[in-house]
């Protein structure tokens, strides 16, 4: 192959890339769109990186049950530290500490940790005071953000002195089509105060209200929406491609996202 043939392969190669990269969806300037991926997303890196590069995705959330393993693969992937968060499960704080305490170390310091439904769980002020002291010593409080998930807003407003962020972990009748999920947040607000925010949307059991929650969102004055992919949990049972479409063309809709091609 003579030198130009070499140049036209080596420049044609080079167009399909760039436009691969380019391609897909991304979260407009001003707004964040994080994921909780499935289990299966950690089987390899390229999974993780589609979250990023074709899906748009720009905060991820790890599970409680991983580790600096899966935060470097979540970094190689293109999710920097500064825009991953670590889901806090509270026994680890009181048994055994230890192991808590050695995984914090090893996470290094990362965007935020996430607790779900401290209240609802029957923590006390003491475990949350606990968690503040094990996450000082380790650098990472207030470095990282600290947010809570409740199911009921005056249980969430009882944390939310100790937290940067409150958000909703409840999911609506499906019979609704999201409108009693949107009445939710709009409660919340009202009740939580500026706190709260940062909604989380099912990409199992919202499937078919997408458009109606990031009307919500937008509406309510939200930034920062979170999807739940973990379910349905079981290994291969990740919800399909035409699924995170239909949920980026909705954030895309209402302002969340870009679409490029």
């Amino acid at each position: 192959m003579d030198l130009k043939k070499k140049l036209l392969v080596a420049l044609s190669i080079i167009f399909v890339q760039v436009n691969l990269a380019q391609s897909g969806y991304r979260v407009v300037e001003g707004k964040s769109v994080g994921i909780w991926p499935h289990n299966d997303r950690f089987k390899s890196l390229e999974n993780i990186r589609e979250l990023k590069q074709k899906w748009g995705f720009n905060y991820f959330l790890l599970a409680a049950i991983y580790s600096e393993k899966e935060k470097e693969m979540a970094v190689a992937a293109g999710f920097d530290a500064d825009h991953i968060a670590f889901q806090i499960y509270m026994p680890d704080v009181n048994s055994p500490q230890i192991y808590f305490k050695e995984k914090l170390e090893k996470l290094g310091k990362i965007w935020g940790y996430y607790f779900d439904e401290p209240i609802s769980r029957e923590h006390s002020y003491k475990d949350f005071l606990n968690l503040l002291a094990v996450m000082s010593d380790n650098g990472l409080y207030p470095y990282s953000k600290l947010i809570i998930s409740e199911l009921d807003e005056k249980k969430a407003l009882k944390v939310s002195p100790f937290v940067d962020d409150v958000t909703y972990s409840g999911y609506g009748n499906h019979e609704k089509l999201g409108l009693d999920q949107a009445e939710s947040w709009s409660t919340w607000k009202n009740f939580v105060g500026s706190k709260f925010g940062m909604p989380w949307i099912s990409a199992d059991a919202d499937s078919n209200e997408y458009r109606t929650l990031f009307k919500a969102a937008k509406d309510l004055g939200f930034n920062f929406v979170w999807l739940y992919a973990l379910e349905p949990i079981e290994e291969n049972r990740e919800v399909s491609d035409s699924n995170y479409e239909k949920f980026c063309d909705a954030a895309v809709e209402y302002g969340f996202m870009k679409k490029e091609k």
